[in-house]
């Protein structure tokens, strides 16, 4: 079992200096391992060291043994490992999420990594599909998650790419290869904690086999138009135009409701974007030229030919402890933020800018529309 050719190319179009390691996101169940074994074999003949990453949320008593496994196993592969641990006052599964790729973004800069992947599969495809159709999503956009994407964690993720691998392949599929290997995995218990919908929507499939093979064509299907309507959001991206002042500006677009949702995001400086049916009664009611209206920590206003997109300044994060400001500007040198000007037009675009400071909104984007281009790019594992 090994990665088809386009895995090797799709690595180069997000990290082709060699010289930088591939991390890869390992919990030691069964999905992770096969992917690192996956990546060793493939690691070998492209002569690219691996960095593996376990991260223990302290949510649960055996994850310490659980990162201790994998660390076993990296170990005999002579892979690098590190375990990555997060403590959290009031732990929950979304902050854990968040903390995650966040741990494991900060350690890829230090390491010099620009690609991360991980394990999912087929499978995970299918029970997002249904999560996603139960809340009104159809179509091509409930297919997902897709094989390539930006990092999750926003400012710590700038420039790093989430690659899925394994995405064509079945959970039955790398289980029998990791057992034909003499490897075990974990089971993590919160995978059929029925309080998740993701584990309520597994235990259905469990109990309805055949269904989950009758609707693979289906779910093909979807994969199918999500990749031609990622392609097609690829090249709406590339007519966004971003001013030195980080002022965001969109021509009228027939894919304007999902556009605008993701440049909610990047206007704003995070990693979340608004719900899409918030950003579609948005659209409605900025129904005239100069109609202005905030959301998600962005504000918009209707011109003439389409819209101009900004920080709100009610939201912003006055203070930078980094070479990053509101994960909007970078600063090219020791330089202070730029002093407050008594000036409106929403408090000057929400500072800078300043000569010391460039924004990174364009950057951004950019990043984004290479990852649509290549979504649910085929990678064979055979």
């Amino acid at each position: 079992m090994q990665f088809g050719a386009d895995f090797s190319a799709l690595i180069h179009r997000f990290s082709p200096e060699s010289h930088r390691p591939i991390a890869l996101a390992v919990s030691g169940g069964s999905d992770s391992l096969a992917l690192l074994h996956l990546c060793q074999a493939w690691a070998r003949s492209a002569d690219r060291a691996l960095l593996v990453f376990t991260v223990d949320h302290g949510l649960r008593p055996e994850a310490r043994d659980e990162a201790a496994l994998v660390a076993a196993c990296c170990n005999r592969l002579q892979i690098s490992h590190q375990t990555l641990r997060w403590t959290a006052s009031k732990p929950s599964q979304n902050a854990a999420r968040r903390a995650r790729y966040g741990l494991m973004a900060e350690a890829m800069s230090r390491a010099g990594a620009k690609c991360l992947l991980t394990g999912h599969t087929l499978d995970d495809v299918i029970e997002t599909v249904f999560i996603r159709r139960q809340r009104g999503v159809r179509g091509g956009l409930s297919a997902g998650p897709s094989v390539a994407a930006a990092m999750p964690a926003w400012p710590e993720g700038r420039g790093i790419t989430l690659i899925r691998p394994l995405i064509s392949a079945r959970r039955e599929t790398l289980r029998n290869h990791l057992n034909g290997l003499g490897e075990s995995w974990v089971e993590d218990p919160s995978n059929r904690d029925l309080k998740f919908e993701r584990a309520r929507i597994r235990a259905f499939f469990d109990r309805h086999a055949e269904l989950r093979e009758n609707i693979l064509p289906a779910i093909t299907a979807l994969q199918r138009e999500r990749a031609r309507l990622d392609s097609a959001f690829a090249q709406a991206l590339a007519s966004v135009h971003v001013a030195p002042d980080g002022l965001i500006e969109l021509a009228d677009h027939q894919e304007q409701v999902r556009l605008l949702g993701v440049l909610a995001r990047v206007a704003s400086g995070t990693d979340r974007d608004p719900r899409r049916k918030a950003v579609a009664e948005l659209v409605e009611s900025l129904s005239a030229p100069g109609k202005r209206q905030t959301l998600g920590g962005a504000w918009f206003q209707r011109t003439r030919t389409g819209f101009q997109i900004g920080r709100d300044p009610a939201e912003l994060i006055s203070e930078s402890e980094s070479i990053v400001f509101d994960g909007r500007f970078i600063r090219d040198s020791e330089a202070d933020l730029p002093a407050e000007k008594e000036t409106a037009f929403l408090v000057r675009h929400a500072r800078p800018p300043d000569p010391a400071w460039r924004e990174i909104i364009s950057a951004r984007i950019e990043h984004l529309r290479r990852c649509y281009e290549a979504a649910f790019a085929p990678i064979c594992v055979e």
